[in-house]
């Protein structure tokens, strides 16, 4: 009895998604299209979210074991592969830092004012300076930084979400106009016909991320071809309500057409705030931003480095340098010093962008590519370990005969376009040049498979090495 009490059920579940998932930096990058947003966002969930949580959900009950998706692709094609995989995804954790710093920087930008919020001295230099406060923290494994985590997914999260709504509602109660039109019927159908205005679809798919931290718990729910299911759907429902009502609450208060990538939510707060006599919520949802961002770079800052670390140990692929711990913490410091170094070069990018907006855009862009090419091969492989395992046990199986393959086949055509969708320069941005904005993409990419194949490499030299010496004794 008491076992089963502390399975999970779907509340459980569902909290998990919506505290992993759900990321206010992703409303400015939608709220341009206006009423058409709020079908996009379905679309969205139906072709990439409850796909992609069947197929991880499947994948995590039959290979429950530490390291995720580096597991279920090196069981399908190998360790290489899935070095490749681990690589790329660790490659788009050290886009995100600099990608939520910005953001961070551009929120507090406005709450000390003097156009700080597009300086691109003060959000490269300041974003640099943090991230290497966070790694000291870090690699001294101090137990409050906890707090930072909890703090910051409360005030980064909840209380800017309940500002922004609230002051919608009250917006609207006052009598003043919608700042978007969301009364003519065409506005709600998204155009389709020009491509970079629906480049924001592929950052759209990426509000999704962090799907896979759920599934991999799904064998320890009570019921998981029963409740699993339930739980994703339910929290496909929230967290799309969530995102639509955000988007809705943005459009309300300030014009889609002139909705900032970055500084969208404070534009519209900032907005709303001076026209109901309210100046004071400026900065309260500013330092509620920053913190939230703060604690959400916090919470994956070290993860990635253990999951590197996990995966390298069979074969040993890293070495004993970069595996090293620190001898009173115990915490990877070389590694975590590494992180820090690729994290500012990235946070520099401002000073090379034609415009802060510009380098956050390619930085999401570079995420986004390293992020979803890891699940391109493990839509793959779900598709082969049905094949060549499929007696291999599994608490929860998608069902049917049908559905296992239309699931891993639309979540692959979905996160293969947003890819594409990648390569397509932003309408309203200056990237400064397609030939200089595909370059950087294609190199971004490159740099990550390159450090992969580089390290697979050097590692089977020097198993090969190592066991022709044990020969020649």
């Amino acid at each position: 009895m008491s076992n089963t009490k502390n399975l999970l059920g779907i509340r459980d579940i569902v909290s998990m998604n919506v505290i992993a998932i759900l990321s206010l930096r992703q409303i400015p990058n939608v709220a341009p299209y206006g009423a058409s947003s709020i079908l996009l966002w379905l679309i969205a969930a139906c072709c990439l979210f409850l796909p992609l949580a069947m197929v991880c959900g499947e994948l995590s009950t039959g290979w429950p074991k530490n390291g995720g998706i580096f597991v279920w692709v090196q069981e399908a094609f190998g360790q290489r592969v899935g070095w490749i995989v681990v690589v790329s995804y660790l490659f788009s954790c050290v886009l995100f830092f600099p990608l939520m710093l910005q953001f961070a920087f551009t929120a507090l930008g406005y709450v000390l004012g003097d156009g700080l919020a597009s300086n691109k001295v003060f959000i490269g230099v300041g974003s640099s300076a943090l991230f290497w406060l966070l790694t000291w923290m870090n690699i001294r494994g101090m137990q409050w930084t906890k707090v930072i985590n909890s703090v910051g997914a409360w005030l980064g999260v909840f209380v800017p979400s309940a500002i922004l709504i609230l002051l919608a509602f009250v917006w609207l109660a006052s009598g003043r106009p919608m700042q978007t039109d969301y009364v003519t019927a065409s506005k709600w159908i998204p155009d389709l016909t020009r491509w970079n205005s629906i480049v924001f679809l592929s950052s759209m798919m990426f509000a999704f991320a962090g799907l896979e931290v759920a599934p991999m718990i799904a064998g320890r729910t009570r019921n998981p071809q029963r409740d699993f299911p339930r739980a994703m759907l339910v929290s496909a429902i929230v967290i799309v309500c969530i995102y639509m009502v955000g988007t809705w609450a943005l459009n309300v208060m300030f014009p889609a057409d002139k909705v900032n990538i970055v500084s969208g939510i404070m534009q519209a707060i900032g907005a709303a705030a001076k026209t109901l006599g309210m100046p004071w919520l400026l900065p309260v949802a500013g330092i509620c931003m920053a913190v939230g961002a703060l604690g959400q770079i916090n919470s994956w800052l070290v993860g990635p480095i253990y999951m590197l670390q996990e995966a390298s140990r069979e074969g040993n692929l890293l070495g004993a340098r970069i595996s090293r711990l620190h001898p009173k913490y115990d915490t990877p410091v070389f590694a975590l010093v590494v992180q820090a170094i690729l994290v500012t070069i990235f946070c520099f990018s401002t000073f090379i962008s034609p415009s802060v907006e510009a380098a956050y855009w390619m930085l999401t862009a570079l995420t986004t590519l390293c992020y979803f090419l890891p699940y391109l091969v493990m839509f793959v492989a779900y598709g082969q370990l049905r094949r060549t395992q499929p007696d291999v046990p599994r608490s929860f199986r998608v069902p049917g005969k049908m559905l296992p393959m239309f699931a891993a086949g639309l979540g692959f055509v979905s996160i293969a376009f947003a890819v594409v969708l990648c390569f397509v320069p932003p309408a309203g941005i200056d990237m400064g040049g397609y030939a200089a904005y595909a370059g950087k993409l294609v190199a971004g990419v490159a740099l990550a498979v390159g450090a992969a194949e580089w390290t697979y490499w050097r590692a089977r030299n020097r198993r090969a090495s190592a066991q022709l010496s044990e020969s020649t004794k």
